[in-house]
């Protein structure tokens, strides 16, 4: 049986499959096929035909020649760009991070020029088995058809060459990066322009409300917002979802909190937990902490020993400085304010803190070029960065020098040579001239270890 839950489950799987868009073009083609070739020998459509008779077929053997060469023509276009996406998506896991292949596999301009291969094979081969006799030994040929095929076949070239120039630049890194730092920033801008414009200032206190317990398992990945605040009203309740999205539940995990005891209310728990969605592909369209993770996790596997691009690394870093910049400007708490009156809003949501943005980030990264001065100097200058920013922001502040600390301390503990240390102090140095008495603390302990 299909709960509300696993349609929605479903439908998320479907839209994000890369046979979907192929499926829905194959499907149109097919219909139009049809239609023409009922309306081919309609009188309306013979008066067109003599009008552009030098583009049409007159001859049997030569119809089923044009389409016998178009199908297998196409056929083998879709089988050499099906094979490329294949090797793309291997070399992406490989050299990028496995998380980027839900992006790549959905990049609707690739799936919508597989689905006009597609369709056009299907189109042609329709219109080949419908040369037939027609009467007194007359074959009829649907040749208005084959010139709708001709045309098909020309669009395909040109796909297929506007296919390889994009897959092509779809697995380099750089385009990589950039795509997800514009798609992340623009996430960010968006819950930025929203609690800007609706800005809610008076949170209520979530400790004392109700708890509610998952009953499944699975990555939190959202909820279907305006459902679940059409409820709220109608019930008058108000929800607080308690963990961030990405986190794990498991049965029987509080992950929700509710102003009113519902225990006794168990169809109503039910109708809200089918509102909200579990799956494991990370979408930045889901939420930006997942295209901050994709970026950390891309300079990771730049600092491995197979790949040893520690530029790109640096290009991640100084994105995910420019985001986390963006990220103090949003409220810890977020809400939605979908049939609300007022500025109550009726859902409200647990916003990944700064403090964990940072660990979630920087700590592979930390782990994995503790030991490269460069990267680490690189670093530093991102804090450095987002402290000049964060100078508003005490909180902020103060967790970025918590892990300044550890940062510090690996490189202190990783980083021998006399010139590379020099560095780092001087970028130390940097960093207390924007905070004196922090900066200054982080300065004199690695130059007292320096001079141990």
């Amino acid at each position: 049986m299909f709960t509300p839950r696993k349609l929605a489950d479903n439908y998320r799987e479907m839209i994000s499959s890369i046979g979907f868009y192929p499926s829905m073009l194959s499907v149109m083609f097919l219909v139009f096929a049809l239609v023409t070739t009922a309306i081919e020998y309609s009188s309306l459509s013979m008066e067109f035909k003599e009008l552009i008779g030098v583009l049409l077929v007159d001859s049997e053997e030569n119809a089923r020649t044009i389409l016998s060469t178009l199908a297998g023509s196409i056929i083998s276009l879709t089988v050499f760009s099906f094979s490329m996406v294949m090797v793309v998506l291997n070399s992406a896991s490989a050299s990028l991070s496995p998380r980027v292949l839900p992006g790549l596999i959905t990049r609707k301009s690739h799936q919508l020029v597989l689905g006009f291969y597609l369709g056009s094979i299907i189109y042609t081969i329709i219109m080949l088995i419908n040369i037939r006799t027609i009467g007194d030994g007359d074959t009829g040929i649907p040749s208005l058809g084959i010139l709708f095929s001709l045309i098909f076949g020309l669009i395909s070239l040109g796909f297929f060459v506007y296919f390889i120039h994009s897959i092509s630049k779809a697995i380099q890194v750089d385009n990589v990066l950039n795509d997800l730092f514009k798609n992340t920033k623009a996430e960010l801008k968006s819950i930025i322009s929203m609690q800007e414009e609706n800005p809610v200032n008076d949170f209520p206190r979530f400790d004392d409300w109700h708890s509610i317990k998952s009953k499944t398992e699975g990555y939190f990945k959202g909820a279907h917002s305006d459902k679940l605040c059409a409820l709220c009203k109608k019930h008058n309740i108000r929800i607080y979802i308690s963990v961030k999205q990405g986190f794990f539940t498991v049965k029987g995990y509080p992950f929700l909190k509710c102003d009113t005891d519902l225990s006794d209310k168990p169809e109503l728990v039910e109708e809200l937990l089918a509102c909200f969605i579990f799956y494991i592909e990370e979408y930045i369209r889901d939420h930006y902490r997942y295209g901050m993770t994709q970026i950390s996790e891309i300079a990771v596997k730049a600092m491995s020993p197979g790949i040893n691009d520690p530029g790109t690394a640096v290009k991640a870093i100084d994105m995910l400085s420019i985001l986390l910049i963006k990220r103090l400007n949003i409220s810890d708490v977020n809400y939605s304010l979908k049939h609300a009156e007022g500025d109550k809003p009726y859902l409200y949501l647990h916003e990944t803190s700064f403090d964990e943005l940072l660990h979630d980030n920087f700590t592979p990264i930390r782990n994995y070029a503790k030991g490269d001065a460069y990267v680490m100097v690189n670093v530093l200058e991102a804090f450095k960065n987002i402290l000049f920013r964060s100078s508003e922001n005490s909180e902020a502040t103060e967790s970025l020098f918590i892990y300044l600390e550890a940062i510090v301390e690996d490189i202190d503990r990783n980083t021998s040579n006399d010139y590379d240390r020099k560095q780092i102090t001087n970028m130390l140095k940097a960093i207390a001239r924007i905070s004196e008495d922090k900066g200054e603390k982080l300065v004199a302990k690695f130059t007292t270890n320096s001079e141990d």
